[in-house]
Formats: C-alpha cells, structure tokens, sequence
C-alpha cells in the first residue's frame, strides 16, 4: 500500500492555482480519485469529461448534498479553464505558467526568475484564493437554525440564493477564462 502524505497547508491556503486545492486537500482521496475514476474516465470520455465525472464521484463520496455538489463542481469547472487557459499561455509565451510548477527540467524560455512571470502566477494564485472564498461563502453560518444545516447543507436554493446575491461573479469569471482561453 502507498504511504500517505499530510496536506501541505500552504498548497491550499496559498495556492499556485485551484489544481494545487484540488490535489493537495485530501491527498489519499486525490489519488483514489485519479487512479479510480479520472484515468479510466479519461480515455472514453476525454479531459472535461474525466474531470466531471470525477468531481460527481466525488460529490457522491461525501455525502451528495446539493450544496456540497454544487461547489465541487464548480471548483472542477473552475479548475479545468484555469488550467486550460495556463496551458495555452504558457505555449503562447514560452513560460513557466502552467498550474503546476515545471520543475527542473522546464524547457521554456521564460522563467519564474523575470519578473513578469512571478506576476502572472501570482495573479493566477489571487483568482485561485477569490474563486475559494466565493466557494467558501456557501459554508458560512447567518442564522441560529443555520448549524442543524451544516451536516446536510443547505438546499438548492438556498445555494442558487446566495451565488446570484454576487451575481454569479466567479461563475461569470471562469466562463470568461475558459472564453479567452478559446480564443488564443
């Protein structure tokens, strides 16, 4: 059997993107996930195929509560225009931009080391931490009957309810990632 790692906090706190939340919150369940759902998922239904199904899995495995459902995917969601716009980015500008770090053996010409390219990871880490707090939003407590909720969550529209009171802003955000992401 595998050994099992602790989350580092950091990658979930700070992140370089919400693929490093994803697979840094709960690293066994990360990897059963990948072993067990993506990867077979992957070849029959493709990239965001693979990817919703795993996330529905996953909304499965923890209970399958609208709220908690409606959040894992929309972290997916997320997720996946993210890392398709780093991806072309990073081909675009030659850079170490993609949503995982390079490594040691990085082959593209502009590093971590300039400047600009700190910035645009860092202004990818600021929307991965804006797009957890709006997800966070749907978990926060506003009324003393709000508590015997929190093992169930809330109903769907009570979600639906407080995502159109931001108007659906990260919602709106990751569709215009995905968009720009489609144009390069």
């Amino acid at each position: 059997m595998g050994q099992l790692h602790s989350n580092p906090p950091l990658a979930v706190e700070i992140p370089r993107s919400l693929s490093s939340v994803v697979t840094n919150w709960n690293i066994p369940m990360h990897n059963f996930l990948k072993t067990y759902v993506f990867k077979p998922s992957k070849i029959h239904l493709g990239q965001f195929g693979a990817i919703l199904s795993t996330y529905v899995a996953s909304a499965l495995l923890h209970g399958m509560n609208f709220q908690l459902a409606a959040v894992l995917l929309s972290i997916g969601l997320f997720a996946y225009a993210e890392g398709v716009l780093r991806f072309k980015l990073s081909k675009k500008l030659n850079a170490c931009i993609l949503d995982r770090p390079c490594g040691s053996r990085c082959g593209h010409h502009n590093t971590p080391n300039q400047l600009w390219v700190s910035l645009l990871n860092a202004g990818f880490s600021l929307l991965a931490v804006v797009h957890l707090a709006y997800l966070g939003l749907m978990f926060g407590v506003q009324s003393t009957d709000a508590s015997a909720h929190q093992g169930e969550g809330f109903s769907m529209t009570h979600t639906l309810k407080k995502w159109s009171h931001l108007d659906f802003l990260c919602h709106w955000v990751a569709l215009l990632t995905y968009c720009i992401s489609c144009l390069l």
